[in-house]
């Protein structure tokens, strides 16, 4: 028997999980992204719970991570993300990195400078569970 308006759907990546795609994206716009625009940062759902390093701050938690980088952020009364890319993603085995390089544009009351470097995002797959988690993050030029 037919049913009309009913549809089976399949979704590629939960079968056929691409790392390499799935870790960048995760790691521009889930993370470097979220770390250097000028909303609160809050939402860390690509992170390990603890044991986590941004630049030389290891180990903290979740909590420790979110608070060092919103009191950078307070540090200035705008930020504009002027280019953020990716550049590449290397995965080995359980461990994988994806870098790429950042521009900001800060501003603090009359004064506008320039912040631009290298970050890389590292992960480690939680072989249980099958997913990759961000343990690490490196942001040049950004005293946190």
């Amino acid at each position: 028997m037919h049913l009309p308006g009913r549809m089976t759907c399949f979704t590629y990546d939960e079968f056929y999980p691409d790392p390499y795609f799935d870790n960048t994206q995760a790691a521009t716009e889930d993370c470097i992204k979220c770390i250097l625009q000028k909303m609160p940062f809050d939402f860390m759902p690509h992170f390990k719970n603890d044991n986590l390093r941004l630049n030389h701050h290891y180990p903290i938690n979740q909590q420790q991570f979110k608070q060092i980088v919103n009191q950078f952020k307070t540090a200035y009364e705008n930020i504009e993300i002027v280019t953020l890319k990716d550049a590449a993603c290397n995965v080995d085995e359980n461990k994988s990195t994806v870098d790429g390089d950042y521009a900001l544009t800060v501003t603090t009351g009359n004064e506008t400078s320039h912040l631009s470097g290298i970050w890389e995002v590292s992960f480690e797959k939680d072989e249980e569970l099958g997913y990759w988690y961000i343990n690490g993050v490196t942001i040049e030029e950004i005293d946190f």
